[in-house]
């Protein structure tokens, strides 16, 4: 059968492949400039140190010098004139007559003394000198490249290690000693009869501390007061994901990411604190954002992201920050040569699960069944006969009774997925660029569709005098979506039955169901029919952000920057119904009437919001041998505007007319409707940190903000904060523990606000039309009060609290973080009930709702290396208790998410909670026999029917009702973990990353879990494991079926912990497979660096389910829209 022409393998998507690999191509064979022929020194200095030369030269040239500091001292005073001239004149002034000379090597610069001229000694008198060769790596066996190797005793025979971490060497003496920045200097014996040495080298944490991004600033992690976490690009550089979300799952504890099937990903700091939106504060380099804008960066052109978890650590953000915030980095160009880095991957994804449906035989067996339990006195084949049920078991007459596999017909069994980045960073002295390309395409499981993302990343900085430095960036995110026939449902493989003839053998669309004339729903509903269809839709949506900054620094230690953004978002799509036949009855031969589609239409939307923001700070930094102070203060400016148009038009005269305009203007298919609206935010902020003998922290924060979300009367809300540390470890009665290297003890409180759930205008009175009034006995339509005003509304608030402990022993061998958190939320926004009498339609807001979480998160890093193999592994878990403290005196609100799946939000009870009917199995008949059984709904219950359980203490036979629903589970976690292994062996590595949650439920709507649920639907594989009379198991995994006529069906539809599912699981998010070629080798092809790569992604999983088991435990539930997906890809990382 031919499905949708619209294919990955089509000539038009092959074009659009060759054309962006020949324009990466073009790129890389653009002749570059080489970074010597572009540095130009201008520096003059008088009667300073060579030392201090070195340093100036360090910071403008980008080079890196090496020395033996007991073996060359550079304290010789020089002076120094010279104008756009190359380094090498400025180290010829500073080394001329100073007993050193220099020699450069790549980026780095290695100075040692001259040798002076030995006297000739007799043979007997000469040592005899020995050439040797080895490696120097870290810990986790990367080569370390520029360590200063040094023959000890001597002051001028050394060398550098190489690219590779490689060095050769002749000596005579009996040992060599290795430094490098950083790492301990290690000393090593030369062995007789030994030529090659392998040599590694230990951090010096007391030297190398890790730096991390926080609020408008970094701080090294040693000195944090609050709870930041932090990830690196290099930690999802293998995930196969096109979502930055998705990459970050399972890598910090206290960091909930959902990532559903064919939703965005949605995240939550240390459980739900909301009844409403509890989504955290974005920030791109500076700039607001949104989870969208985030999810679509690309992945390679970021450098780090941060979690601020805790109040002190957020509360700079102040009325953004109630459930946290991300801080993303991306990458900044650095003062070296242009280095050119390309990384890409082509993947192949199938779905990890998709509901599975009975065969048609199968379906007939039940279908009976249904009918007979119904009305055992019509028989058991009532629905199908014997002879027909054979039709369908030997497949003799498929167009009367086939066994339409939906899944088969109309999924895509792989589908493509393609993804590749290439990036452009360098700079001189004074100018520093990166510039990042992204480009992604990928196919659905559903053919005819697909979407392509472009990405562009560019930030540049220049020194424009040595105190002032302008920053500009430019990030552009655009997202297309094509649709090139019809859209069939998943739900629809369900509602549609497996005994209906996709297609006639005559070629026509199937009409015939069973044996006979299909209902027309069946007909209209036909997957494969609706995917012939000629409907077209497309979409394109276009991220922007232009940033301009600058720093000024006018004395030492004083930091005054600026900032202006301009975000903006546009959204356009377009989609066409197509004119549509009516299906031929295959008996008759004449048209079905309502089978086809009459009417063509079209509709169009476009939205737009545009945000200004405009930053300015001040930070100073002072510190002595004891003291450490550091100030920031600044204010904020924010104005944001959205934008809508809408509208559709019918009856076009030709399919072939694309354009709104051909369309009538008349009919009920004529509308449109537009909107706007926008809010406007002020804020001033300050931060103080002072660090004591480099082991007492403390941290003060505050924030105020006003929002023109609410009445001028209650526009600020002020968010202060407070943190403090002890770093014991620096304690004097802690030194002499060597194995512990850093030991910490912090604590922090503070107070947070939110506006996510605030509309713009929901203080102001609201009216609306179309309400009706009596004048002279004739209703006249007008407008009305819709909403009351409400002037006290104010800002929902957050109070956290947080104790933490960090530790790291034997040199990086363990590291631990620990936080115990108390997050309380108060003045949450619930709707109040208004008399119908007023007239009011819509519930105003109120601040009346609370809600607390508590928990607790851990994290463990553990490296060595065990021979030639290097490992490191790491672990996390986060533990969160949510629970509903006031509901502002309401009644518990129970709310229907769709059909009969219930939630209740009660007091003491956690938000997400289920609420029905406990059970306990199924009835027996010998319950049923003894009068053991309860009623309701009037309904009387049969053996194989639901047990439903009362909460209330009543006698046997009585009705259970309303009053006996309970709380059932929950679809928020107890706890949530990750795993993540890494191994790396002679340049083969080895990662895996797994992540779980635990302590969930999930409901699916009814026709996904309750056969027939319309009359004829398809039931799963998992009602096979059915009550019934043959095998009366009382814990069946579904109870006795019925016809969806039958009160006892409706009986056992009544919402229950007995439709509810397991989704705790644990899954293989990433297992990958690395080679990295030898440099080594690859420099002889003109290359820095090559490594290729194959990754699964989500290819196992450890699911809790035994019931059901063909559901993704990550699907939300309710109707299942989006299949998820598994892959394997194969990828390359290059630089030149």
């Amino acid at each position: 059968m031919k499905k949708c022409n619209l294919r990955w393998f089509s000539p038009q998507k092959i074009k659009r492949q060759l054309a962006f690999v020949l324009a990466i191509c073009l790129v890389c064979i653009v002749p570059v400039t080489t970074y010597a022929q572009i540095l130009k020194i201008s520096m003059k200095r008088t009667n300073v140190s060579i030392q201090n030369v070195i340093r100036e030269l360090e910071q403008k040239s980008g080079y890196t010098f090496f020395y033996n500091d007991n073996q060359v001292k550079l304290t010789k005073k020089v002076s120094v004139d010279v104008t756009d001239a190359p380094i090498e004149n400025v180290l010829d002034q500073i080394f001329n007559n100073s007993g050193y000379t220099y020699k450069i090597i790549d980026n780095q610069i290695v100075v040692s003394a001259i040798k002076a001229e030995i006297p000739k000694t007799s043979s007997l008198q000469q040592q005899k000198s020995v050439r040797i060769t080895g490696q120097v790596k870290d810990t986790t066996g990367e080569p370390i490249i520029g360590a200063s190797v040094v023959e000890k005793g001597s002051a001028s025979n050394g060398t550098i290690t190489d690219v590779g971490g490689n060095f050769k060497l002749t000596v005579s003496g009996n040992e060599i000693q290795i430094t490098y920045i950083g790492y301990i200097p290690q000393t090593v014996k030369i062995h007789p009869g030994v030529t090659d040495y392998s040599i590694t080298m230990k951090e010096d944490t007391k030297t190398l501390d890790e730096v991390v991004v926080v609020g408008y600033g970094t701080q090294k992690k040693v000195n944090l007061t609050g709870s930041v976490a932090s990830v690196s690009t290099d930690e999802i550089k293998d995930r196969v994901q096109t979502n930055v979300l998705s990459a970050v799952q399972g890598t910090v504890p206290g960091v909930t990411v959902i990532s559903r099937p064919g939703q965005t990903p949605s995240i939550n700091f240390r459980g739900r604190g909301n009844l409403g939106t509890s989504s955290p504060l974005y920030v791109i380099d500076g700039a607001i954002a949104d989870a969208t804008f985030f999810s679509n960066l690309d992945p390679n052109s970021i450098e780090s992201i941060s979690f601020l978890k805790d109040a002190a650590s957020s509360a700079i953000y102040g009325s953004r920050a109630a459930y946290g915030v991300v801080l993303v980095t991306t990458k900044q160009g650095k003062s070296d040569k242009m280095n050119v880095s390309y990384s890409g991957y082509v993947g192949l994804s199938n779905p990890t699960y998709k509901p599975e449906y009975v065969n048609s035989t199968q379906y007939a067996e039940l279908y009976n069944e249904a009918l007979y339990n119904y009305n055992p006195k019509g028989g058991k084949y009532q629905g199908y006969t014997e002879e027909e049920i054979g039709y369908f078991r030997d497949g003799s007459k498929p167009d009367l009774y086939p066994n339409t596999d939906w899944n088969d017909l109309v999924l895509d069994k792989n589908v493509l997925t393609t993804q590749h980045s290439l990036d452009f960073s360098g700079g001189t002295d004074k100018i520093r660029y990166f510039i990042g390309l992204g480009y992604v395409y990928k196919d659905n499981m559903i053919p005819g569709q697909d979407s392509q993302r472009y990405n562009l990343n560019t930030n540049l900085s220049s020194d424009i005098t040595k105190w002032l430095t302008v920053k500009a960036g430019v990030k552009y995110i655009r997202n297309d979506s094509d649709r090139d026939c019809g859209a069939p449902s998943l739900a629809s493989f369900s509602m549609v039955p497996v005994t209906f003839v996709a297609k006639q053998s005559n070629g026509d669309w199937g009409t015939v169901n069973g044996g006979q004339t299909a209902t027309s729903n069946f007909i209209t509903g036909n997957p494969l029919r609706a995917l012939s269809k000629k409907d077209w839709s497309k979409s394109k949506s276009e991220n922007t952000m232009y940033d301009l900054g600058f720093d000024i620094k006018p004395v030492k230690g004083l930091i005054i920057s600026g900032q202006g953004v301009f975000k903006g978002y546009e959204y356009k799509s377009k989609s066409y119904t197509a004119l549509q036949p009516n299906a031929i009855n295959y008996f008759s031969g004449e048209e079905i009437a309502g089978t086809g589609v009459t009417k063509n239409k079209m509709s169009m939307d476009w939205q737009s919001t545009n945000t200004m923001l405009y930053t300015a700070t001040a930070r100073y930094d002072w510190s002595n041998d004891k003291h450490a102070v550091g100030a920031l203060v600044g204010t904020s400016y924010e104005h944001y505007k959205y934008e809508r148009l809408a509208g559709s038009r019918e009856e076009f005269p030709s399919d072939a007319l694309t354009d709104m305009e051909a369309g009538s203007t008349s009919g009920a298919g004529y509308t449109n409707g537009a909107g706007s609206s926008e809010y406007k935010m002020l804020s001033y902020f300050a931060r103080v940190n002072y660090t004591l003998m480099d082991r007492y922290l403390f941290e003060v924060n505050m924030r105020a903000d006003a929002s023109s979300r609410f009445h001028k009367d209650h526009r600020w809300g002020y968010f202060p904060s407070f943190s403090a540390g002890w770093r014991m470890s620096e304690e004097s009665f802690m030194k002499d523990i060597e194995w512990i290297n850093n030991l910490k003890i912090r604590a922090s409180y503070g107070t947070l606000g939110n506006i996510n759930n605030v509309g713009n205008y929901d203080y102001f009175q609201n009216y609306s039309s179309g309400n009706h009034y009596n004048f002279s006995d004739s209703p006249v339509i007008g407008i009305g009060e819709s909403k009351p005003a409400n002037e006290t509304l104010g800002w929902e608030k957050v109070a956290l609290t947080d104790i933490g402990l960090d530790f790291d022993i034997f040199n990086g061998l363990l590291g631990v973080t620990a936080d115990y958190y108390i997050k309380n939320t108060s003045d949450i926004l619930l709707g109040y009930n208004v008399p119908t009498e007023t007239g009011i339609t819509a519930a105003p807001s109120q601040n009346i709702g609370k809600v607390k979480n508590t928990g607790f998160e851990l994290a463990l890093n553990h490296r060595n290396k065990i021979g030639a193999v290097n490992y490191s592994i790491g672990a996390n878990i986060a533990t969160n208790k949510n629970k509903i403290t006031n509901l502002g005196g309401s009644d518990n609100i129970i709310q229907t998410s769709s059909y009969i799946v219930k939630y209740i939000l009660k007091k003491g009870e956690s938000i997400g909670s289920f609420y029905g009917f406990k059970t306990d199995g199924l009835y027996t008949q010998a319950d049923i026999d003894a009068g053991h059984y309860y009623i309701l709904s009037g309904v009387v219950p049969n053996a194989g029917d639901i047990k439903f359980v009362p909460q209330r203490d009543i006698e046997y036979k009585q009705e259970i009702t309303d009053e006996d629903r309970t709380i059932l589970g929950k679809d928020v976690p107890d706890f949530t973990y990750g795993v993540n292994l890494s191994l790396q062996y002679k340049g083969f590595e080895f990662s895996m990353f797994g992540q779980g949650i635990s302590g969930t439920k999930v409901a699916f709507d009814v026709y996904g879990v309750h056969p027939f649920y319309h009359g004829q639907d398809s039931p799963r594989k998992y009602h096979l494991k059915r009550w019934t009379e043959e095998n009366p198991n009382p814990h069946a995994a579904y109870p006795r079926i019925y016809s969806a006529s039958s009160v006892h069906t409706t009986y056992n539809r009544n919402f229950s912990d007995y439709h509810l599912f397991d989704s705790d699981y644990f899954r293989f998010k990433t297992l990958s497979l690395g080679y990295t070629v030898p440099s080594a080798t690859v420099k002889n092809w003109g290359l820095q660096s090559l490594k290729v790569y194959v990754t699964g992604e989500n290819l196992f999983t450890v699911r809790a389910d035994k019931k059901m088991e063909d559901f993704d435990p990550e699907t939300a539930g309710g109707v299942i829209y989006t299949l998820g997906t598994k892959s394997v890809a194969f990828g390359v990382n290059i630089s030149f």
